[in-house]
């Protein structure tokens, strides 16, 4: 026997080849699927009466916000989101609900109290207005 060689027995190789086979399936999968690769779930069905047409995906101002926007205004959505606490006076008329100057509610659905501009506000009010226009279910 030579030291520097490694000998396999036939069990060993079909594992092998079942192992490089699934390996391989997987790696088909995550270029196929990013959301499998990613271990992300999407949060759009590509069917069904929610659907979006194509170019729109759902805002999601709120997990169930379904109105189907443009990519940049769910963009400008997730970031108003993450800024909403910055954009409060808490000792305002409205409580801790109360904008700072310049900022409005956006009202993207009853109760939506995140401080936007008036202009993302007017685009969400136009969005919500064209909501059904844009699924494709």
């Amino acid at each position: 026997m030579n030291p520097g060689k490694f000998l396999m027995s036939n069990a060993g190789k079909y594992r092998l080849s079942v192992f490089s086979a699934l390996v391989a399936l997987l790696s088909g999968l995550g270029a196929a699927c990013p959301g499998i690769a990613s271990g992300s779930v999407p949060s759009q069905p590509p069917f069904g009466p929610d659907a979006c047409k194509q170019g729109y995906v759902w805002r999601e101002a709120i997990p169930s916000d379904h109105v189907c926007v443009s990519p940049a205004t769910k963009a400008q959505t997730v970031s108003d989101n993450n800024l909403a606490v910055s954009r409060r006076n808490p000792t305002g008329p409205s409580g801790s609900d109360t904008c700072i100057q310049g900022y409005v509610w956006r009202e993207a659905f009853p109760g939506d109290h995140v401080c936007v501009s008036p202009a993302t506000r007017a685009q969400t009010a136009n969005d919500n207005s064209q909501a059904a226009s844009r699924r494709s279910g």
